[in-house]
């Protein structure tokens, strides 16, 4: 009889074990239209940027003065085909520019982004090489002085507008803001705190003129809306 208790109690607390795992998987911040948004969707964004910067550790800085973002929702978690073209960059007076821009004009490669939350109340995109992967080159350009750049890694910025567990309260905006914010060449944010990606940090790193790489933060706040405006985007806590 002792014996048959023990198992019960045990069964018990497993079944209490996985649906408190399964609730806190669910507390996870997702991607919403009027449902959750489903794997494989793919719902358009653009936006655009005001004045943004890198810095890296030893104290090289470029600035851009403008830019635009574009790319695409395509789960409850990700995005895909995510591009960023920044504007009158600089760095020392000397124009950057990516391969085939015009002068002083910076695009980033094609990134991917995972949702996920920095902390139980604050979600954040983190977006990486989408072809390469988390350790893959982000950047590429030159300045007009002729020295090759690089920026490699991910990168991890807060989301604003998130609201409520789920389509019943959860709240649709016309706009959600992405913000990246670096001091000193260190990111503020390097990864999220839950999930199956808690624990997992990393920054992006830069190597000017084949220098070795360094950490290099982004400081940059694109504001996104979705293609057509009508049909918003909201994310849960």
């Amino acid at each position: 009889m002792r014996r048959m208790r023990i198992v019960g109690l045990c069964l018990t607390a497993a079944v209490v074990i996985g649906v408190l795992t399964s609730a806190a998987a669910s507390a996870e911040p997702e991607f919403l239209t009027k449902a959750v948004v489903a794997e494989g969707a793919s719902i358009p964004l653009t936006g655009t940027v005001g004045p943004s910067s890198w810095e890296s550790k030893s104290g090289s800085r470029i600035t851009c003065t403008a830019g635009t973002i574009t790319g695409e929702v395509t789960g409850p978690k990700s995005l895909a085909n995510t591009v960023l073209l920044l504007k009158t960059c600089e760095t020392s007076g000397c124009l950057v520019e990516s391969a085939g821009k015009p002068e002083g004009t910076v695009e980033t490669e094609a990134l991917a982004g995972k949702l996920g939350g920095i902390s139980s109340t604050l979600p954040g995109i983190k977006l990486f090489s989408q072809s390469e992967g988390k350790g893959g080159i982000v950047i590429e350009a030159e300045t007009a002085c002729a020295i090759p750049l690089k920026w490699k890694g991910e990168v991890t910025g807060s989301l604003s507008g998130s609201a409520g567990e789920g389509p019943e309260t959860g709240k649709l905006l016309s706009s959600i803001k992405l913000t990246l914010v670096q001091s000193k060449g260190v990111q503020k944010y390097q990864g999220f705190s839950e999930g199956l990606e808690s624990g997992l940090l990393g920054q992006l790193e830069s190597s000017f003129g084949g220098k070795p790489y360094e950490p290099d933060g982004w400081a940059i706040a694109p504001t996104l809306k979705t293609i057509p405006s009508t049909w918003e985007l909201g994310i849960t806590k």
